[in-house]
C-alpha cells in the first residue's frame, strides 16, 4: 500500500506567520463581499478603492470611479449645500459621522436614500492617510416613513374634518331643504329661476364635500370578498367613457387575461379608479388624450395596476405631497387622491405616483394576492 504523504507539521510561529499572510485577503474579499457601499477616499477626496457593493448599488463599476473626486456622488442640491466640505471637515475634527442619513445619484441619475458612517484614518505618527466611507441603502425604510406619516396626518386630518362636516351638517340640510321649496313653490318659473340653480348646485356640492369629509374621517368599512381586477377596471372605464369622448379622449386597456383575484371590496377599488381617471381627464389634452390602464402580476403575491395618461405631468415639488388631503393644484377640495390612498392601504396595498417628464403622470397601485384569494 502506498501512503499519501503527510503535510509538513508547522510550528506554532510557522501557523501564525501563514495566518497573517492570509488575513489581508480575507479581509479584503468580506469587504468587495458586503452589500453595503465600501470605499477608501484620498484625503483630498478622490476615490481610491470601490467595493462589489458600491458598484451594484450606484451603477459604476471600480475602473469608472477610481481616482474620481466624491463629489461626483452627491446630487446637486446636497453639493450645492457644501455638504461634502462639511463632511471633510467635520470627519476630521471628529474622527467620525456616523448614521449620517443624506441622498446620493446612481449612475443612471436616480436619487437613493443612504445611511452614511465615515472615518478619518490617520498613520501612527497622526498623519491623515484618508477616509473610510460605508454607504447603507435605506430607501425603503424612508418610504415606510413617508407612509406612516401619511397615515398619521390622514388620521388628524379625519377627526378635525369629522368635527367640520358635523357643524355644518344641520345648517346645509336647512338651507338645501328651503332651496328646494322655494325652487318648486316659487321660483321654478320666475326671473330668479337661474340664480335658484346655482343655488342648488352650490348646496348639493358643499353636501358632497362633507361627506367626503365624513368619509375622510371613518372611510366605508371593507366588504371583503375575491375581486376580479380586470372586470373593475373596465367597469371604472366604461363609466367615464361618455364624458372622456365628449373631450375627444379615450381610455386603453391593458390587463393581462390570467390575473388572480385579490380579496377586497369592488365598490371601494372602482372608486379609486375613478378618482384616478377623473384627475387624468382634466389634464390631458382636448381632442388627443389618452389614458392608460395596465394591469399585470407584479410577483407572486401581487397585482400591479398602472395609470397613465399623455397631460402635463406634476410638478416635482408637488409629488410628495399629492397624497395629502386638502393639496390641490387643480381647485378642487383635494380628497380625492387621500381617500384613494386610504382605501389602498386598507387593502394592505401601496399607491405611488410618478412623473417623467414630458410624459404625464404615473400611478401604480400594487394590491397583495393571498393563496386564499381565488
Amino acid at each position: 500500500m502506498v501512503s499519501s504523504p503527510r503535510a509538513p507539521v508547522r510550528t506554532p510561529e510557522e501557523r501564525a506567520a501563514a495566518a497573517a499572510r492570509l488575513e489581508p485577503a480575507h479581509v479584503a474579499a468580506l469587504l468587495d463581499m458586503s452589500a453595503d457601499a465600501i470605499m477608501t477616499v484620498s484625503p483630498d477626496e478622490r476615490i481610491t478603492s470601490w467595493n462589489r457593493g458600491a458598484r451594484e448599488m450606484f451603477g459604476w463599476t471600480a475602473e469608472e470611479v477610481l481616482g474620481r473626486n466624491f463629489t461626483f456622488l452627491l446630487p446637486e442640491e446636497e453639493r450645492v449645500a457644501g455638504e461634502l466640505d462639511w463632511i471633510h471637515r467635520t470627519t476630521i475634527a471628529r474622527g467620525a459621522i456616523r448614521d449620517h442619513e443624506t441622498r446620493r445619484r446612481r449612475k443612471d441619475g436616480t436619487i437613493l436614500d443612504v445611511s452614511l458612517t465615515r472615518t478619518a484614518v490617520r498613520s501612527a505618527d497622526g498623519e491623515l492617510i484618508g477616509f473610510t466611507a460605508i454607504l447603507r441603502d435605506i430607501s425603503y425604510r424612508r418610504r415606510l416613513e413617508r407612509q406612516l406619516l401619511t397615515a398619521e396626518r390622514l388620521a388628524t386630518a379625519g377627526q378635525v374634518s369629522a368635527g367640520v362636516a358635523h357643524e355644518i351638517g344641520a345648517p346645509l340640510t336647512a338651507i338645501a331643504m328651503t332651496v328646494e321649496h322655494m325652487f318648486r313653490q316659487r321660483c321654478s318659473v320666475c326671473a330668479g329661476a337661474e340664480q335658484m340653480r346655482v343655488l342648488q348646485s352650490q348646496t348639493d356640492r358643499i353636501a358632497r364635500l362633507a361627506r367626503q369629509l365624513v368619509d375622510l374621517a371613518k372611510p366605508a368599512s371593507l366588504t371583503p370578498g375575491p375581486v376580479a381586477v380586470g372586470e373593475v377596471i373596465t367597469m371604472a372605464a366604461n363609466l367615464l367613457h361618455s364624458q372622456l369622448a365628449q373631450r375627444g379622449a379615450r381610455v386603453v386597456l391593458d390587463v393581462a387575461p390570467d390575473l388572480p383575484k385579490v380579496r377586497g371590496d369592488a365598490a371601494q377599488l372602482q372608486q379609486v379608479l375613478l378618482n384616478l381617471l377623473f384627475n387624468a381627464q382634466r389634464v390631458v389634452p382636448e381632442g388627443a388624450g389618452e389614458i392608460r390602464i395596465a394591469a399585470r402580476r407584479h410577483d407572486s403575491d401581487a397585482i400591479e395596476i398602472v395609470v397613465s395618461d399623455n397631460g402635463g405631468g406634476i410638478a416635482p415639488e408637488d409629488l410628495p405631497h399629492l397624497f395629502r388631503p386638502f393639496f390641490s393644484r387643480s381647485g378642487g377640495a383635494g380628497l380625492g387622491l387621500a381617500l384613494a390612498a386610504q382605501i389602498v392601504q386598507s387593502h394592505g396595498g401601496t399607491i405611488e405616483v410618478d412623473s417623467p417628464p414630458n410624459r404625464g403622470a404615473v400611478f401604480t397601485i400594487t394590491l397583495p394576492v393571498r393563496p386564499s384569494d381565488g
